[in-house]
């Protein structure tokens, strides 16, 4: 029987009609309204809508949440007729990003889209990881895979890392507890955006590591250097920097932009004013004042010190 494709009005629409209320439930699960907006979450009159899009940018059908204030027996989380396992987060892979986070469920997803990892998952559950996802993923240089802290989430990662030999796994601290994830994380621990590049800092690989021959020896940092920098940096704000290079608008607690780094159709560049960093959802790029000149201006570390001096 042929399925005829859902209309892609209903996304603007769905998202349009989303009540405070829900919105309000959805920041309280550590999603913030950036990423609110531009996954284009939304609410159908009954239950929570994330559009699922498919490779070639078309809508797929719909993922439906459970009203948080549903207190009636039933699941959680449906799906459209016509639904099919899909990789929710086809845009960041499309972007060619340096490094992507494959995490367990949808909200685990928009939860670290929130923190500025570029993420995708499966929209079939820990267990169901296409071969063809895996095959585009082995093309990005770093790759994480975050699922949650129990046998499943556990046999699932594991399975995925056997296809994609590169990814490396992600431990969440026994803090979380059993069956705990990335939201528990962030949300229930108040853990922050730099605690989790530690946890990828220390994730492993399933398969034995090449020992690389030692780095060539780096000079000495000139003692004060870090601190002269820091000063630099509190001389201007990074949405001062950025602004002068591209139009931003407030969002919140946020600023959100065209990102000039990719073909951005819709804005995806978002800077943090709390912590002084940036984030693109569209290509991945992300840092500091810093990184924003080396890559916008082609500079070296230095030179890019030095603008920025000069700019303060």
């Amino acid at each position: 029987m042929m399925t005829h494709p859902l209309p892609r009005h209903l996304v603007a629409q769905y998202h349009e009609a989303l009540p405070l209320r829900i919105r309000r439930h959805l920041n309280a699960r550590g999603i913030t309204d950036p990423a609110i907006d531009l996954h284009l979450l939304g609410w159908n009159g009954e239950r929570m809508t994330l559009p699922i899009f498919d490779r070639e940018g078309h809508l797929a059908f719909f993922k439906l949440a459970k009203d948080p204030g549903d207190t009636h027996p039933g699941p959680k989380m449906l799906a459209t007729p016509g639904a099919r396992a899909e990789l929710y987060g086809w845009e960041r892979v499309n972007a060619k990003p340096c490094r992507i986070v494959v995490s367990e469920g949808e909200f685990d997803r928009l939860v670290l889209e929130s923190n500025g990892f570029a993420a995708v998952t499966s929209t079939g559950g820990a267990n169901v990881f296409r071969p063809q996802w895996a095959e585009v993923l082995r093309e990005v240089p770093k790759v994480f895979l975050c699922f949650d802290r129990d046998e499943a989430g556990r046999k699932g990662s594991h399975r995925v890392a056997r296809m994609i030999p590169h990814a490396r796994i992600v431990e969440l601290p026994e803090g979380v507890g059993e069956g705990g994830d990335v939201t528990d994380f962030f949300v229930r621990l108040g853990r922050s955006r730099e605690d989790f590049e530690k946890l990828l800092g220390a994730a492993r690989s399933l398969l034995p590591e090449k020992k690389l021959p030692p780095p060539n020896s780096l000079p000495t940092p000139v003692a004060g250097a870090n601190s002269k920098i820091a000063r630099i940096k509190s001389k201007i704000t990074l949405e001062d920097l950025v602004g002068r290079y591209m139009p931003l608008r407030r969002v919140g607690r946020t600023f959100v932009g065209r990102c000039l780094f990719h073909d951005d159709h819709a804005p995806s560049f978002v800077v943090y004013p709390d912590d002084q960093h940036f984030h693109c959802f569209g290509c991945g790029a992300h840092g500091d004042a810093l990184d924003f000149l080396m890559r916008i201006e082609k500079l070296t570390f230095p030179e890019a010190v030095e603008t920025l001096r000069r700019a303060a």
